[in-house]
């Protein structure tokens, strides 16, 4: 039996729709002779009267990052940066540029509150200062200086 030449697949290059789920449509196209996939993450908004449809490429997140790891936990919580926002307690702003790798959350109470959301492990997604803050660095300082017997001054 001879492979299979790849010449005579078809060379389609156009996306189409594989699949609809709930708040996501998966698309399909192929190229190449290779079957490609590609998830798109939509939401849908009302905008003076208007149904506004965004979507996101859910593959294009980097979610090595910080801001990554919180953009892609909140999309798949099915949740919007107001709501998010909202119960941090922190402005769209700040939530957005925190997802754009922009801006680093150091108020502990709120950093928490965040994790806690979106179902986050601070200890994996977390800088080692963030940490620092979360774990009580008042009590980490005391630690500190009573153990090498300095003053406060």
């Amino acid at each position: 039996m001879k492979p299979q030449d790849t010449s005579i697949l078809p060379q389609i290059d156009k996306w189409s729709l594989y699949q609809s789920l709930p708040n996501a449509y998966v698309l399909h196209r192929i190229k190449n002779g290779n079957v490609e996939y590609y998830p798109l993450f939509c939401v849908r908004l009302k905008v003076n009267n208007y149904k506004h449809y965004s979507f996101n490429a859910f593959n294009e997140i980097d979610d090595s990052t910080f801001g990554g790891t919180v953009k892609k936990q909140r999309i798949e919580k099915h949740m919007t940066i107001k709501q998010v926002a909202n119960i941090v307690g922190i402005s769209v702003d700040t939530l957005m540029r925190i997802e754009q790798n922009k801006y680093n959350l150091h108020n502990a109470d709120k950093l928490k509150k965040l994790c806690d959301i979106l179902g986050l492990d601070a200890q994996k997604i977390c800088s080692p200062y963030q940490l620092f803050l979360l774990n009580n660095q008042g009590e980490q300082i005391l630690k500190f200086r009573r153990y090498n017997h300095l003053t406060q001054k």
